[in-house]
């Protein structure tokens, strides 16, 4: 479980920016600018609602679009605690931009953040200096499906162990409400009489 504390972030990303040029570098196989890979996790305020949570992470997605980033992944990490109380919340929701993109990209997409009102706090990172973002997205696409394939997997070994246990109980029950049956019937009752007899003719003879 990821937490989001960043008593203050300020000198963070301000060490981040540091280390991350401005602009994207040179693309060592080719010699053309470069797609670096970020991460931007930000959090909006509890009390938005759906639709709105909705709007404003499709208004940052296109602010990447617009600034020649490329969307790879959002991840909506949903409402969790805060360390410490942020602009009077307790609570925030958390969503994970991944993209491709430059410095400036990046610059533009925490200058909006920043000038929001709905966004708690942000923080960016810097993942990989030279992205292709078709290819990163394939690959999680085919880890999501490999995820998916194991999950159904296991949820049907665990469906027919609890199939195969409630027919298990299932024939117990069965078996034993038969030999309850069985001691009960008619015939049981006069199979006993008749053994009974027999033993008081063999005493008087």
């Amino acid at each position: 479980m990821c937490r989001f504390t960043c008593s203050d972030n300020i000198a963070l990303v301000g060490y981040i920016r540091f280390l991350v040029p401005a602009f994207g570098g040179l693309n060592p196989k080719g010699g053309e600018s470069a797609l670096r890979r970020y991460e931007t996790i930000f959090i909006l305020r509890p009390d938005l609602g759906e639709s709105v949570q909705k709007e404003a992470i499709k208004r940052f997605e296109g602010i990447v679009r617009a600034s020649a980033g490329e969307i790879i992944d959002t991840d909506e990490w949903g409402f969790r605690e805060l360390a410490y109380h942020i602009k009077g919340e307790r609570r925030g929701f958390y969503v994970r931009l991944d993209y491709g993109g430059n410095g400036a990209t990046m610059n533009e997409i925490e200058r909006n953040l920043k000038l929001s009102d709905i966004v708690l706090r942000y923080l960016s990172v810097l993942v990989d200096r030279d992205v292709e973002p078709a290819t990163v997205r394939a690959e999680l696409e085919a880890h999501r499906r490999r995820s998916a394939e194991a999950r159904a997997a296991a949820d049907a070994a665990r469906a027919a162990a609890e199939a195969a246990r409630g027919a298990a109980a299932a024939a117990a029950l069965d078996a034993s409400q038969r030999s309850i049956a069985e001691e009960a019937s008619p015939e049981s009752s006069e199979q006993a009489d008749t053994t009974s007899l027999n033993g008081e003719d063999d005493e008087q003879t």
